[in-house]
């Protein structure tokens, strides 16, 4: 046999070559770092598992991939490792430990042994080399099961010596002696089925660089290589193996010829699928091996069962940023099942084609932006929403079930329905997530029909927003119903804001199905969606100068929303539990606000001069409750809401929020209004003589907000503060030393009653303007009779 890719296990490999000397220039053991868990984790289950395996199974030997270095010294007496050193460092100690275990320890010294010497070292420091020596001549006297951690106890060793704690390689070596301790605890006979040639457990290939006497500008350039296996290579290795148990039968075929599964995967991913990813490849190792480890992380995460226990766990795990895509950390939660297998074949078989090169399989990218989502799941996939994953798990149910033969068009409406009814559902947690996909499963049969599945009386779904439903089973009526309809749906569906749900416009055109005035509807359809279009964006509400949109609404009636104790003007953003989205879907079900958006578009003739039709509708408002009428007469009552938010509070309050509670700055409604409209109105710059007014914004729920007017007499400084409670205004100065009498007059003349420290007064809403500007022209009189000063 060839020494050049022989197959062997360890003890022949020491047989060979009689030593194991890793050089100067390899770094140092790396498999026992504490930050190398999951990798050193992964490779201790696959020995463990091998050396379980019956000695006929088929899945043996594991295979640990080459090993490759050059052989030094005249009688080739040396092997020198230039990539493989983690890989039997390891498998050295694990024969230390099982052969201790198994009461073999004159076996292992016999094998690993030479002069006392250990045939197996590091020359990368001598601390490391004397650590060997002494290992290989150690076995613990307590028996195994008596031991919980092996790190301590050969750090307490005569021969340990402390500055060892400062080698890199001996300290990843006691953490990897722990780890074996804890994986291999509890066996018995493993150390003779490791080192068994006839029958072997474990073995790699050996690739000899005969007699070459490696330079370190050699080794440091095929290192460079990143020879140890990545994420995907394990993955790949070992999954054929999984498939072959899984998929005993059901060939395909590759160039008219029948393969197994586990070819097939193989020999696609080395081909049209490799020609797939290679454009997604790392700029720097020219690799693509993230990338496909995302797109098997994604197509197992929307091919979990949702009847199983652990489903949310799952959906948790897979969607965490922090959770690093592995073959391990795939394969011991038992996710590598049938289904992934099925769908991973599927949406790489479609999204390569004929030649490698990505071709979409939808006409357009209305309802499902195939190349977007797979940039997502290639580069981010943990950033993709429940949403995304609703309609990925969609796209892949049809690719799979229709593989052979896929009609876009049936495809195309099939992506409509999903897409509308995903995005129109409110996804908090994993457990909204597994109810749509219970759903999926049950529609997907229905898939190539799904419009008259929906059509039918009979039909109940679950799993998404019950209006969405019901809305999706309209249209699929009205569109079987009469073709005609698809331009205008399609068209509305279309909005950016939308998204699909336009039950509201449905709503208002007062639809029925079964009638022969469909033109009527359409035509009032048509009319309630121009109105629409014109008073929303696709980001949202296509905002007027001062404030019109929502002024005019104001006119006709209350159309806020709640959010906790307050009430919104209404937020773009879809998701908001006070949105211009939400008072569309619950317009839907003839909420109030909704009658109030209808009767606004009711009231418009057309959408020319929507300004001035508006202006014309704030102007002709009447009979208004009074928070109302103050809005509607004051834009800048609305733009001091910077989240668009107010507060009932009682006694007639409403406060204005400049964020969304009481601790922030806060204004109240009323006296916000007087202060804009009546005592600093740009038409009125320089109203009074007197008096200096400002607001006072309050940011606690103690100190009321209001009007404060200052003024100053003969040296004092006074303020006249004005508030508003319980449908009036109270007036009061505050002072610490005794007003003059004169002013003191002035003031109980007028009505204020004095008490200790302060005089006051209420004045109704209606007299309040009056009452300032004569009381401002009282106190300019005095000022020129000399008694003001």
């Amino acid at each position: 046999m060839s020494e050049n890719g022989a197959q062997l296990i360890f003890s022949e490999l020491l047989a060979r070559h009689g030593r194991i000397r890793v050089p100067l220039i390899q770094r140092d053991y790396a498999q026992g770092r504490l930050d190398q868990e999951e990798v050193r984790d992964a490779f201790l289950a696959a020995l463990h598992d091998a050396l379980l395996l019956p000695v006929d199974s088929a899945a043996l030997p594991l295979n640990l991939d080459f090993i490759y270095g050059s052989v030094e010294g005249e009688n080739r007496t040396s092997f020198q490792p230039l990539d493989g050193q983690q890989r039997l460092t390891t498998l050295f100690l694990l024969h230390w430990y099982l052969a201790w275990r198994d009461g073999c320890s004159e076996a292992f010294g016999d094998l690993c042994a030479d002069g006392g010497l250990s045939r197996f070292s590091y020359q990368v420091r001598p601390s490391s080399k004397e650590f060997f020596d002494e290992l290989v001549r150690f076995a613990p006297e307590q028996a195994p099961d008596e031991i919980e951690y092996l790190g301590p106890l050969l750090q307490d060793q005569p021969w340990y010596f402390r500055s060892w704690r400062l080698d890199p390689t001996i300290q990843s070596a006691l953490v990897m002696l722990d780890a074996i301790h804890a994986r291999f605890k509890g066996t018995q006979g493993l150390y003779a089925r490791l080192t068994d040639a006839a029958q072997p457990a474990i073995t790699f290939q050996l690739l000899d660089l005969n007699n070459f006497g490696l330079s370190d500008d050699l080794y440091i350039k095929m290192n460079a290589r990143g020879k140890p296996l990545t994420p995907f290579e394990t993955f790949k290795a070992r999954y054929e193996q999984i498939l072959r148990d899984q998929f005993t039968e059901q060939p395909r075929q590759i160039d008219g010829q029948p393969v197994s599964i586990a070819d097939y995967f193989a020999r696609r991913m080395d081909t049209r699928w490799a020609d797939f990813f290679w454009p997604f490849r790392d700029p720097n190792s020219h690799v693509f091996d993230e990338a496909v480890m995302n797109v098997f992380r994604v197509v197992i995460l929307i091919t979990r069962s949702t009847d199983s226990p652990s489903f949310t766990d799952d959906i948790r795990d897979l969607r965490s940023r922090f959770q690093k895509n592995s073959y391990h950390f795939f394969q011991q939660r038992g996710w590598l099942d049938v289904p992934f297998a099925e769908t991973l074949i599927a949406l790489l078989d479609a999204w390569s084609g004929e030649t490698g090169e990505f071709v979409p399989l939808l006409p357009d990218t209305r309802y499902f932006d195939e190349k977007a989502v797979l940039e997502k799941v290639l580069n981010e996939p943990t950033t993709l929403g429940y949403d995304d994953l609703v309609q990925l798990t969609a796209y892949a149910q049809f690719i799979r079930a229709h593989e052979d033969a896929l009609d876009s068009a049936a495809f195309q409406e099939w992506m409509r329905v999903v897409f509308n009814l995903s995005v129109n559902t409110e996804y908090n947690r994993a457990s909204d997530f597994q109810r749509s996909l219970t759903s999926l499963a049950n529609l997907s049969p229905h898939m190539p029909m799904i419009l008259k599945y929906l059509a039918d009386p009979e039909t109940g779904i679950s799993g998404f927003s019950r209006p969405q439903v019901a809305e999706e089973q309209l249209k699929a009526r009205l569109l079987l119903a009469d073709a005609s309809w698809k331009l205008l749906i399609d068209e509305a569906e279309g909005h950016g804001y939308f998204r699909g749900q336009i039950g509201f416009l449905l709503k208002f055109a007062e639809i029925e199905v079964d009638t022969d005035d469909t033109l009527k509807y359409q035509a009032a359809f048509s009319d309630y969606l121009d109105k629409a279009a014109t008073m929303f964006e696709d980001k949202g509400l296509n905002s007027l100068p001062d404030f019109r949109w929502e002024r005019a609404l104001l006119s006709l009636g209350n159309y806020l929303l709640d959010y906790r104790q307050n009430e919104s003007f209404l937020v773009n953003q879809q998701s908001d539990q006070a949105s211009w989205k939400r008072l569309l879907r619950d317009a839907t079900s003839g909420s109030s606000q909704g009658k109030v958006l209808k009767k606004l578009w009711t009231s418009l003739s057309g959408v020319s001069d929507i300004s001035k039709q508006l202006d014309s509708i704030i102007a002709s408002a009447s009979g208004l409750d009074a928070w109302r009428a103050a809005l509607i007469e004051t834009p800048a009552a609305i733009e001091y809401c910077g989240k668009r938010m107010i507060r009932h509070a009682g006694n007639g309050l409403v406060y204005l929020l400049s964020k969304i509670q009481t601790n922030g700055a806060h204004a109240e409604l009323f006296s916000y209004c007087f202060y804009k409209n009546v005592v600093t109105p740009a038409s009125n710059s320089g109203k009074y003589h007197v008096f200096r007014p400002a607001y006072y914004e309050s940011n606690t729920a103690d100190i009321e907000p209001g009007i404060k007017l200052h003024f100053d007499y003969m040296g004092l400084s006074l303020v006249l503060d004005i508030e508003y409670q319980s449908c009036e205004y109270r007036l009061w100065v505050s002072f610490e030393e005794e007003l003059p009498e004169v002013l003191s007059a002035l003031f109980l003349g007028l009505g204020f009653s004095k008490s200790e420290k302060r005089i006051h007064k209420t004045c109704s809403v209606d007299s309040l303007e009056s009452f300032i500007d004569d009381l401002d022209q009282k106190l300019t009189a005095a000022v020129e009779e000399g008694l003001y000063e």
